[in-house]
């Protein structure tokens, strides 16, 4: 029994993850637990994300940032006027058969943001389930939401040896009406230090949907701990 914890426990991603590169892991945090995370993109822009695990299976947070704020050009922040809002709810944790399986909801877009609408559309609402394949070390990822309309996500995250991860994740945003509309693929390298500290580099849109985010070049730092 304790052979086979150990195995799961090495399969799945670092308890550090709240989010693949968009798209968000099926996990709450830890009652006490906090995650911080600093993500950069594009031409200078900033967010930073705070969240905490008020209990095992609920975790609430905010995020906020805006464009060019690294850089020379003048800084353009998000014009919500407000920091974005993120909260999650547990409903089964990953063990056997099981999957993981999360409600929450997300007010955090992506990209600019015009009129209070962001260039990829925040998830709204969503139902997220996980699943580690424990051969390969891989976890894969189902999801739906709602916002502005119904649409989805597929990630699959491949653990390597030294707790480096290979991100693939596709969002067909079927909510948005983009250039190409071939929905947004992106790729990701990300490695962990001792469980807290995560370094992830990714290139977004891939596909070209927009000539302004075409392969944008994305870093993001992030390290969860107890209070």
């Amino acid at each position: 029994m304790r052979i086979t914890a150990a195995i799961l426990v090495a399969a799945v991603p670092s308890f550090a993850i709240l989010y693949n590169i968009d798209q968000p892991v099926p996990i709450s945090l830890a009652h006490g637990e906090y995650y911080a995370g600093v993500r950069l993109w594009g031409s200078g822009g900033v967010m930073a994300r705070l969240a905490v695990g008020l209990f095992n299976r609920v975790t609430l947070g905010m995020s906020y940032g805006g464009d060019s704020i690294i850089g020379s050009a003048k800084p353009t922040f998000f014009d919500r006027y407000r920091p974005d809002f993120q909260a999650r709810l547990a409903i089964l944790e990953e063990q056997g058969y099981v999957p993981n399986v999360l409600i929450g909801f997300e007010s955090q877009g992506y990209d600019a943001c015009s009129s209070g609408v962001y260039l990829v559309r925040e998830k709204g609402g969503y139902l997220c389930l996980g699943k580690t394949i424990d051969a390969s070390r891989t976890f894969c990822q189902l999801g739906v939401n709602y916002s502005h309309g119904t649409d989805g996500f597929l990630v699959v995250n491949q653990l390597f040896p030294g707790s480096v991860e290979g991100i693939i994740e596709y969002d067909p945003a079927l909510n948005q009406h983009i250039g190409r509309n071939k929905g947004f693929l992106n790729f990701g390298l990300a490695w962990t230090f001792n469980e807290k500290l995560r370094l992830a580099a990714a290139l977004r849109d891939i596909l070209g949907n927009r000539p302004e985010t075409k392969l944008d070049r994305v870093l993001e730092l992030s390290i969860n701990e107890h209070f």
